[in-house]
């Protein structure tokens, strides 16, 4: 992990060994970890930045996955150190938009990108406003990046 914080408005990045559990019979990182991997990265930007999703979810909120993209660029394999940078890019009273990048913490190669949208919930799963004290620190970080995490995936 780098000294920059999230509160500062910097992506959060978490090194993440990969597991043989979590590769193919290629001998590669089976698509469907990245998405594991984006909420590490989510829950760790989120304790950064003083909202832990424990906090959250104790209060009566989840954030439910709306959409999630992956783009694949490069393939990871067991033995690889994966960095997940995570960062919050939209804030919505209810809605809140998430980017990853993935590098190879040895290499720094690009392996993938992509984000996540979620609405938060109330705990029958009905659609409710974000907290407002996750709202404030999410709109503060964002205003800290002033848009310097560019979009993955197109919508």
């Amino acid at each position: 992990m780098n000294e920059l914080s999230a509160a500062d408005g910097h992506p959060v990045p978490l090194d993440l060994p990969v597991r043989f559990a979590e590769t193919d019979a290629m001998g590669i990182v089976h698509h469907s970890n990245y998405l594991v991997w984006f909420e590490a990265a989510r829950i760790a930007w989120l304790d950064a930045v003083g909202a832990p999703y424990a906090e959250v979810a104790a209060g009566g909120h989840h954030f439910a996955v709306t959409s999630a993209c992956v783009e694949y660029r490069t393939p990871a394999r067991f033995g690889d150190v994966v960095r997940v940078t995570g960062s919050v890019t939209e804030v919505r009273s209810r809605k809140v938009r998430f980017q990853y990048v993935i590098h190879n913490a040895a290499t720094g190669a690009l392996i993938a990108t992509g984000s996540t949208e979620h609405i938060c919930v109330d705990l029958q799963g009905r659609m409710a406003k974000i907290p407002e004290w996750v709202h404030a620190r999410m709109e503060a970080i964002l205003s800290a990046q002033q848009g310097a995490y560019e979009s993955a995936c197109v919508y």
